[in-house]
């Protein structure tokens, strides 16, 4: 058995030295076998060619949209590094664990930058703000912690009159029957009203000004009453 097993590997290197070094098994090889196996490794790059995980195209859209407060209420934004200027007529405030207190006027001129918290929207046109960081500015006072390594906590909720939110990002951003002026770049101004709106990927500014807010910037994606838009731009 063993005989034959090495007779049979004995014929097989052969008829392969053959095929590769006689000028006989070239010949042969040239005109039967290798038309027929650059065929059958051709099938197979092709079939494997299919099955090639495509990589996503990543693009971003330029987008402006106009609406007022109460439209983005109950937006949260977790953020990291933000520069915050806002005015706003406060509820309660509380800075480096002090409570403030303005006795003639309960107008508070607020900015930070660096900011580390959160900014919720609230209903009843009120906004919360909840953080901390190096310095802060009070009605043009600055206050700053005593070490460069500490940081000043701060915490305010009011009605905001303006702010101005930047290096704001946000992967979704949700609004349910909002009503306003949505723009992208090179299509004509959509008028909204009391349409449902998704955003993904943002990343840009967010302001307050004269009861208008404004969201400018880029994103990856944005459907408007389940119609995706992005495929369409």
């Amino acid at each position: 058995m063993r005989f034959k097993l090495l007779l049979g590997l004995f014929i097989i290197i052969a008829i392969i030295g053959l095929l590769t070094f006689s000028q006989q098994g070239k010949s042969f090889r040239e005109k039967y076998l290798d038309k027929y196996i650059g065929s059958v490794t051709g099938l197979f790059k092709g079939v494997t060619g299919r099955f090639v995980k495509q990589q996503p195209v990543n693009r971003t859209l330029d987008i402006t949209f106009e609406t007022d407060l109460s439209g983005i209420s109950g937006q949260i934004f977790d953020v990291q590094n933000l520069d915050l200027d806002t005015t706003l007529l406060y509820d309660s405030a509380t800075i480096a664990g002090q409570t403030v207190n303005i006795k003639d006027d309960k107008t508070i001129d607020f900015k930070t930058s660096g900011m580390s918290g959160t900014v919720q929207i609230l209903g009843e046109n009120k906004m919360k703000i909840i953080g901390e960081s190096q310095s802060v500015e009070v009605n043009g006072i600055v206050l700053s912690p005593q070490s460069d390594k500490d940081k000043i906590g701060f915490s305010l909720i009011g009605e905001p009159k303006t702010f101005s939110l930047n290096n704001i990002e946000k992967d979704t951003m949700t609004f349910s029957g909002i009503s306003g002026i949505l723009r992208f770049k090179d299509w004509s101004p959509l008028a909204l009203e009391n349409d449902n709106l998704n955003i993904q990927k943002f990343k840009g500014t967010i302001t307050l000004n004269e009861d208008t807010v404004i969201i400018t910037g880029k994103i990856e994606k944005a459907s408007l009453n389940g119609v995706d838009l992005s495929s369409k731009i």
